[in-house]
Formats: C-alpha cells, sequence, structure tokens
C-alpha cells in the first residue's frame, strides 16, 4: 500500500528535495557529516510537530537547521570551557600529601605563637592579620606606635627563631 500526496506530512517534498542542502548548511557549523545528519532529523522532528504551512517549508527548515547547529555548537563549547575550568581546578588543588604538610607547618606556627605574650601576640594578630596600622594597634593597647612596632618585630623575630630550630 502506498501512500498517496495528500497522505504525506506537510513540507516532505521540500525536506527530501532539500535534504543535502540541509546537511551542508548544519556541516557548515558542526564540521561533521554524522551530527549535521542527526541535526538534519531533528529539524524534520522540529518541523513536523508544528503545523507550519507547507509553502514556507524551505525556509523554515534552513533556519531550524541553523538554530540547532548553532545550539549544538554553542553547547560544545560550553562543555569544553567546563572541562578546562575543571581540569584547572584539579590541576590547582594541591594534592594531599601537600595539604597534610601545610597542616603540620600550621600547627607548628600556632603553637610559637601560643608562647608569645598576650600584648605581643594582639599586635602581631593586628598588623599582620587584619591588616591594622601601628597608630590603630598603639591606641587600641594604650602604647605609642613605636612600641607596638617593636612588638610586632619582637613576634616576628622569636617565630623565626623557634621555626627555624624546629627544622
Amino acid at each position: 500500500m502506498t501512500k498517496s500526496a495528500k497522505d504525506q506530512p506537510i513540507g516532505l517534498d521540500t525536506f527530501v528535495q532539500d535534504r543535502d542542502s540541509l546537511i551542508a548548511l548544519a556541516k557548515s557549523f558542526v564540521r561533521s557529516s554524522a551530527i549535521a545528519e542527526e541535526l538534519v532529523q531533528d529539524s524534520w522532528l522540529r518541523w513536523h510537530g508544528r503545523h507550519y504551512p507547507a509553502e514556507k517549508a524551505a525556509p523554515i527548515l534552513r533556519r531550524i537547521v541553523r538554530n540547532l547547529a548553532l545550539d549544538w555548537h554553542r553547547r560544545q563549547k560550553s562543555e569544553r570551557s567546563g572541562l578546562e575550568a575543571q581540569k584547572l581546578t584539579i590541576a590547582d588543588a594541591p594534592d594531599s600529601e601537600t595539604v597534610v604538610m601545610a597542616r603540620q607547618e600550621l600547627l607548628a606556627v600556632a603553637r610559637v605563637l601560643a608562647e608569645l605574650p598576650d600584648r605581643t601576640l594582639t599586635a602581631f594578630r593586628m598588623y599582620r592579620l587584619e591588616g591594622r596600622t601601628y597608630a590603630e594597634i598603639a591606641r587600641h593597647l594604650d602604647i605609642v606606635p613605636s612600641r607596638a612596632h617593636q612588638l610586632v618585630r619582637n613576634a616576628l623575630v622569636h617565630m623565626a627563631l623557634r621555626l627555624t630550630d624546629q627544622d
């Protein structure tokens, strides 16, 4: 049993006639015959799922193929950039040995800092960790700025001496 022209879906003749040019159009975007073929097939499914007028089949099918190809290209670009970002993140992440060593060094620094007198530790913390000026430290500790500088210097000297002793 063959179908008559009336029984064929609207635009099928145009699709069959223009199929090669639609594939060429898609291939100009995606650079792959297999993917271009898939996009053209998908364009037919999208065309057939709508009720477009038959006389506009050719330009609408070209537009659908073009849009599908552009979407495919954008999706590939997005996926590649996502993979590159993931590679960079993985590559930049320290290995477990580096993490363990850094934690041990941090514990050593914390132990050495715990040996400092309260005012010296406060001056060091405010200067090195909080980014405060010597004048701000002096006001907070009710001392002169030169003494605040001296406290920070004492903390740094103490840490340098104690941490080199541990090596």
